[in-house]
């Protein structure tokens, strides 16, 4: 079973990109900071902090190009990808997450000032009061 769960912060602003065709789908990458709570704190009390590349595709690429930010705190679901190719001769190891479900955890501003419910997102927004999902 390949399955992640972290809760951190973006690093920056997504960057969302749309597929050419007839029907476009979303594709949003971000870095993700995850603060390693099982080490010690630093002199200024902040634990060490591991950072991840992510993706999410569809409805949830364009929820996250809606309404998150730099900053914005997420708990996401998704599994590892290895993105490992051979360049110049050379092995090049990558991983990235790939994004099933997310939840936002603070209230958050959006970047269109529309309100939507504080909660859980999969790919399929659920109707008012149905539990969520999860692919």
């Amino acid at each position: 079973m390949n399955k992640i769960t972290l809760t951190g912060r973006f690093t920056e602003e997504p960057k969302v990109t749309y597929s050419a065709g007839a029907e476009p789908v979303a594709r949003a990458s971000f870095n993700f900071a995850v603060p390693d709570m099982s080490m010690k704190r630093d002199e200024d009390g902040n634990y060490p902090t591991d950072f991840f590349r992510c993706t999410c595709w569809g409805k949830l690429a364009e929820i996250v190009e809606k309404h998150c930010n730099k900053g914005t705190k997420l708990l996401i679901n998704g599994r590892l990808k290895n993105n490992n190719y051979e360049k110049d001769g050379q092995k090049i190891y990558s991983n990235e997450i790939v994004i099933d479900s997310l939840e936002f955890l603070e209230a958050r501003a959006t970047k269109t000032q529309d309100s939507q419910p504080q909660g859980t997102t999969s790919a399929e927004p659920a109707a008012d009061k149905e539990p969520v999902q999860k692919l």
